[in-house]
């Protein structure tokens, strides 16, 4: 079965005369139906660890200026704020612990010590050493590449990337393109097109 939420073309919220009737009228009701929704609570889920709650109070004044999250969307910020939670914790491990796994190592080390007799005897002991395994990174790298990648989505859905904010700018400026281009153009509707270096 086909996603139909990532299906065709994406939505579009601005529209202009040159857009269909039906993107139109899809437009409209979106809006009206989005100024119906109850606005995104301003604090933080009790859930949410200090990490988590930290982003949603930076991020939710953010999203309420642009208009477009209402109280349907606390689920996904709610997730978004928990992979952060989950990024933050991850490096600060990688932080503490270094990019490998910790592993017992024994080394061997000589003792000298006086036997009953008085005699100095050395003896091999073995003792356990905490060092880097380097041949096993650090199990947090996959925590956080996890993190990163559902953080991204997740911004791409809820509006809160470069493109997904760009986009709503954008193709209203190409409405206006679009007009200039046309009246330019309307004397042929050929355009620009030369034939014969005419």
């Amino acid at each position: 079965m086909a996603n139909i939420k990532h299906a065709g073309r994406k939505r579009k919220l601005n529209v202009g005369d040159s857009d269909r009737p039906y993107q139109k009228r899809q437009s409209k009701k979106f809006k009206e139906m989005n100024k119906e929704l109850r606005d995104v609570q301003p604090t933080p889920p009790s859930h949410l660890d200090k990490h988590g709650k930290w982003l949603w109070r930076q991020i939710v004044p953010e999203l309420q200026k642009i208009g477009n999250v209402k109280y349907l969307d606390q689920l996904n910020l709610a997730a978004l704020c928990s992979a952060y939670s989950d990024f933050r914790t991850a490096e600060e491990e990688i932080a503490k612990v270094g990019p490998y796994v910790m592993a017992l190592v024994d080394v061997p080390q000589v003792l000298e010590y006086q036997n009953a007799k008085g005699k100095k005897v050395q003896k091999i002991v073995k003792i356990p050493k905490e060092v880097q395994d380097k041949s096993r990174p650090n199990p947090m790298f996959s925590v956080k590449n996890t993190a990163e990648r559902t953080i991204k989505t997740l911004c791409a859905d809820l509006g809160m990337s470069f493109n997904a904010r760009a986009a709503a700018n954008i193709e209203s400026e190409n409405y206006h393109a679009q007009q200039k281009n046309a009246e330019r153009n309307s004397g042929s509707p050929l355009g620009l097109v030369k034939f014969n270096g005419v």
